[in-house]
């Protein structure tokens, strides 16, 4: 499992940027940035972040992007921060 951190452009936050992280099922950290970048481009991942929010665009910042392997951390996963690849 590889969480991945991600800096977006966020309209509602006073400096402009924000920080969050995604959990994708994948041992291969290449796989899990660019399964980060396909679907905020999609826009899976705003959905899956911001469910009610349909009208303000996020945009993600792909040159701040960091990954940390969390495979032996079984209970820091839950299913609200995991991305299906």
């Amino acid at each position: 499992m590889i969480r991945v951190y991600f800096l977006f452009e966020d309209p509602f936050d006073d400096v402009g940027v924000n920080l969050s992280y995604v959990d994708v099922p994948t041992q291969d950290s290449n796989k899990a940035l660019e399964r980060v970048e396909q679907a905020a481009e999609s826009g899976e991942l705003w959905v899956s972040m911001y469910p009610d929010d349909n009208e303000h665009p996020y945009r993600l910042i792909k040159d701040k992007m960091a990954y940390l392997d969390i495979s032996i951390l079984h209970d820091q996963t839950n299913a609200n921060t995991l991305l299906a690849v």
